[in-house]
């Protein structure tokens, strides 16, 4: 949406309300703010005057909720007014009258100094401008740098200045960032480097080269391949620019992924119209985060194949196998007659050999004994030769698919020299000379690279037995083999990588880490490694007390132990979903059409003006919301544009339009959060909780096919069909979907449920993480908790779960208890990985790497490291805690189950939706724009739920006086994930300006039972 002035936007109209607007309280808000201590009383009553005395109460409330001072009229405050007379007051009476600006600025100085407060002036500017300074290193977006800002000033306990104060400074130190990249730039980049970025923005016949860069992999064939190797190559001489650039420009990982993300979103025309040094600089960006996505592509090929050409050579090897081994069964049994000739007592000694070799023909043909007879005089095959037998098979597949990928990639290593990547080498200069392996001498094969146990597979031999070379297609194979192991386990990595980097190279750098670590505010590195020790080691041990005690005395109703066995028997608990009642109440709303339910969320939470275009500053006319209804709707539904346009009264060009403009990831996100914190506004919202204090948050994944594959999707015949799709990952909180995104579907869900709940960026933070058996690993437990929220999983098998159960004392003090602790966790490693562990956590908090790609790199590291033994046993440690819990508490399993009952509600909402058109599949060419189709989707699910919260408010506002509770319960226990009166399919109308819906007309007929 276009601004109505030319400021930076830096919040949006109900974070300007909720920091700036004078406070409306309700009755609970008015006595717990209006209510003052003796100190407070002390300053109210030393002024002279009662309406003096009144302002200074007022503002003394205000400033409690919102640490800050307001001007404000009597006529606005008439209520609180009125609620402080009573209190405070008694029979006096008073008049208004206006206080005296010397007044008011006198109150406002002892007010701050009552409470320890510092009133802005431009003392503070410079501190303000160093803080933002360094924060726009760290993000350039205009929201972060206001919430650093607002962070940093009230830590320091001043009063934050106007909102233009804000906007002007935030306005002025983006533009000095701009304009410090522009001249290092304009510096750094002679005429043959701009040359070589500005061939990106020519087009050659029919497209560009960024417009062909831009275009995503289909799946990992060979033609696909061939063409992410060219792209990669085009981009090589712009990314050895950017390497050489980058340290010296001193941007951070986020600010480059945000200025190559601009790139994906501007067309070629827009980038041509920008500064030079400006295009440059997203270019540069763009090239060294695609190249890096290239390089990905390729390892994720290189991994594809190589997966499938083991399973198919053990899948024909072990048959061809199973196929010998019932062959010679069968020759034993023929054999075996054979041989009971020579000890037969009925064929004399004297019987002519001729006729003793007819009785054995007639056993075994001639011409089948004589291939058995040479058969047994061998030695058998065994099953690893059989494989390497299906290698040579292969060989032209091996040529075609690895080699290509392999000679591409630039592997490093840990170590000074690798044996390994010896081997590559000298492999990729043999090739490169167009000579085969086998034509090499044999003292050029690394030594190293050819195990003993192999050395009858791998080499040739003459006649003699004696080594003549390799076995050119085998070992090749085998290098190849041996690199991706060693890929995985991190000995060797690939520097120009995303995912695939040095593990070492990720972590960020704490030797002066004092600094980074006291910056964060994550509860791990708030407290001594020793005392968090103790106090969890005293946890478990009282876990462990209470379990053995309650099973003993037999008050785990949902537990049976049997004293034979040993064992125990859990009895899976019960809950009432209530669908009959949430049916019968549904059925009583009057239909409406999604358009209508879209315009009145709209019209509550303003949502649709966080869809700005890339540019606000520079668009001409504001964007038509029903034009960016359609669009939404038609990516959601999976109708697309131009269904969109023969179904609605919205042309194509405008849908068109708004969807290349306006529909972003980053702000469809935005759209989705400001509905989120709308939704937690309403009256409803606090009832959707479980436990009072305690917000549950749910993660789960739901499988969506794509209308056209790409290389984050996987197949799955289980789920797709023939076809491919994608997993859309989600963090559900009181139904609220607050975050989610795509992810592969062969990625492991578990490593993504740090990152989901970290990035949420909406106003509601789930405290509790649940989630069911996919969301475990050895990890979750210890991350969360180091950042303060708790991990609880959904137990399916009570058994497998016992086996998991530690303790943090010596293993003899359990030894009569009715179930034992499997193993000790050892503390004294924890505590000596400490440093280790921080820099992780810093890396973690940082946003550095994701969750998923440290969880990988750990567990591919050897066993023996110490860091990664060290953070299983604390994860160890926190999981013994909460499966106890978990086996003792009914009504912790019971909130863990709704919670997760709540996200599969979700799911069929979101199927629902995606079905409208068609299939249970999201639309888009590419990577992002199937993104976009996501989100999309999510964001009017929430719509929909934003919708029925509301009229469940309405109804709790309308029935809370009349003291009913069953009623009251009755509303409270109804879900807002319901569509059955939404009609989401037929013909949609956008233009036709319909009576808006009205709540009170909605409910007035509603009959609660």
């Amino acid at each position: 949406m276009a601004q109505d002035s030319e400021r930076l936007t830096i919040l949006s109209d109900a974070e300007q309300f909720a920091l700036y607007a004078l406070p409306d309280f309700d009755d609970n808000q008015r006595m717990h703010y209006l209510s003052f201590s003796e100190t407070e009383l002390k300053l109210i009553f030393s002024r002279k005057e009662i309406h003096s005395q009144m302002h200074c109460a007022l503002q003394i409330g205000y400033f409690k909720a919102k640490y800050a001072f307001f001007i404000f009229s009597w006529s606005q405050t008439e209520t609180d007014c009125q609620f402080i007379l009573e209190r405070y007051f008694g029979d006096q009476t008073w008049i208004p009258k206006s206080v005296t600006k010397h007044e008011y600025y006198t109150q406002r100085t002892a007010i701050a100094y009552l409470f320890n407060y510092h009133l802005w002036s431009a003392k503070f500017l410079p501190q303000l401008v160093n803080k933002a300074n360094h924060s726009v290193h760290r993000d350039v977006s205009p929201r972060f740098i206001v919430a650093e800002l607002l962070i940093y000033l009230n830590e320091n306990r001043i009063i934050r200045p106007a909102h233009t104060t804000l906007q002007t400074l935030i306005s002025e130190t983006l533009s000095a960032e701009r304009e410090r990249l522009s001249k290092l730039l304009i510096n750094m980049l002679d005429e043959p480097s701009q040359n070589i970025i500005q061939q990106l923005l020519i087009r050659d016949e029919a497209l560009s080269g960024l417009a062909i860069l831009k275009q995503d992999a289909k799946h990992f064939g060979y033609r696909q391949m061939v063409l992410e190797r060219q792209k990669r190559t085009t981009l090589a001489p712009i990314y050895e620019i950017v390497t050489r650039l980058l340290p010296k420009l001193a941007i951070s990982r986020q600010n480059l992924s945000y200025y190559a993300s601009l790139t994906n979103f501007y067309t070629i025309y827009d980038l041509r119209r920008l500064k030079p040094e400006q295009t440059y600089l997203y270019l540069l960006c763009y090239a060294w985060q695609r190249y890096r996505q290239f390089t990905d592509n390729l390892i994720d090929a290189l991994g594809y194949h190589m997966k499938l050409l083991e399973d198919q050579t053990k899948n024909k090897a072990k048959k061809k196998y199973a196929i010998e081994q019932a062959g010679r069964q069968q020759e034993t049994r023929q054999v075996g007659r054979l041989l009971l000739l020579y000890v037969d007592s009925e064929v004399a000694d004297t019987l002519p050999f001729g006729t003793v070799r007819e009785r054995a023909f007639s056993i075994i043909p001639k011409h089948t004994l004589e291939i058995i007879g040479h058969r047994l005089s061998q030695k058998p095959v065994s099953e690893l030769s059989l494989r390497w037998q299906m290698v040579d098979d292969l060989a032209d597949r091996i040529r075609r698919h690895l080699r290509p990928l392999y000679t591409t990639i630039n592997f490093s290593c840990n170590t000074t020299t690798s044996p390994w990547l010896s081997a590559l080498a000298w492999m990729k200069d043999v090739f490169s000379k167009q000579q085969r392996l086998s034509q090499r001498p044999l003292h050029e094969c690394i030594e190293d690279t050819v195990p003993q146990r192999l050395r009858p597979y791998l080499l040739t031999f003459d006649s003699n037995g004696k080594v003549t070379g390799v076995d050119a297609n085998r070992y090749e194979f085998w290098i190849y083999r041996q690199l991706r192991k060693r890929l995985k386990s991190g000995e060797i990595y690939v520097d120009d990588s995303i995912q695939h980097r040095n593990f070492a190279d990720e972590l960020v750098n704490v030797s002066n880490g004092s600094t980074i670590l006291s910056q964060l505010d994550i509860p791990w590195l708030q407290q001594p490694i020793n005392s968090q020790l103790d106090a969890l080691r005293r946890e478990l041990h009282h876990q462990w007390l209470s379990f053995d005690r309650d099973l003993r005395q037999g008050k785990l109703k949902h537990v049976e132990y049997d004293h034979k066995s040993k064992k125990i028997t859990w009895k899976k608990l019960k809950t009432n979903l209530d669908t009959c009642q949430q049916d019968s109440f549904y059925q009583q709303m009057s239909f409406c059409d999604i358009s209508d339910v879209f315009h009145f969320t709209n019209t509550q939470c303003h949502f649709l003006s966080a869809m700005t275009p890339l540019q606000p500053r520079y668009v001409k006319q504001i964007a038509d919301p029903t034009n960016l209804m359609a669009v939404i709707i038609a990516q959601a539904m999976n109708h697309g544009n131009l269904l969109m346009a023969q179904t609605s009264d919205i042309p194509y060009h405008a849908l068109e339009t708004m969807y290349q403009q306006y529909l972003r990831p980053s702000s469809l996100q935005e759209a989705n959060d400001r509905i989120s914190n709308a939704i937690a506004a309403l009256p409803i919202f606090s009832h959707y909780s479980f436990d009072l204090g305690i917000l549950y948050g749910s993660v789960d994944g739901q499988k969506f096919s794509v209308e056209r594959p790409t290389v984050k999707a996987r197949y799955s015949r289980k789920y797709f069909g023939k076809g491919k799709g994608v997993v859309a990952y989600t963090m559900l909180c009181n139904h609220i979907p607050l975050q989610g995104w795509l992810i592969g579907a062969h990625e492991l869900e578990a490593h993504h449920v740090f990152d989901i709940w970290y990035h949420n960026n909406s106003d509601i933070t789930p405290s509790v993480i649940t989630g069911d058996m996919h969301s475990i690993n050895k990890a979750n437990f210890a991350v969360l908790h180091w950042f303060g929220s708790r991990f609880e999983p959904r137990f399916t098998d009570l058994d497998t779960q016992l086996k998991h159960l530690y303790c943090a004392e010596d293993l003899v003090n359990y030894e009569k208890y009715l179930i034992r602790p499997v193993g000790k966790i050892d503390l004294e490693l924890i505590t000596t990985e400490k440093s280790n562990i921080d820099q992780i956590v810093a890396t973690l908090g940082l946003k550095e790497i994701t969750q998923g790609s440290l969880i990988r790199k750990l567990c591919n590291y050897s066993q023996q490291n110490p860091t990664r033994r060290a953070i299983f046993e604390f994860d160890k440690l926190i999981r013994s805690i909460y499966t106890l819990r978990y086996l003792r508490e009914p009504q912790l399993q019971r909130n863990i189950h709704r919670s997760q009952n709540r996200i599969e509600s979700y799911h069929q909402l979101r199927s629902v939706i995606a079905q409208v058109g068609g299939k249970k599949e999201l639309i888009g060419k590419t990577d992002i724009e199937i993104e976009v189709s996501n989100q999309c989707a999510r964001l009017l699910a929430n719509i929909i739920i934003y919708y029925n919260s509301a009229i469940l408010s309405r109804l709790l506002n309308k029935f809370d006086g009349t003291k009913n509770p069953k009623t009251l319960a009755f509303i409270k226990k109804i879900s807002p994930v319901a569509w059955r009166h939404i009609h989401l399919n037929g013909h949609y109308t956008f233009k036709n300006h319909r009576q808006p819906i009205d709540l009170d007309v909605l409910v007035s007929s509603v009959v609660l039972g």
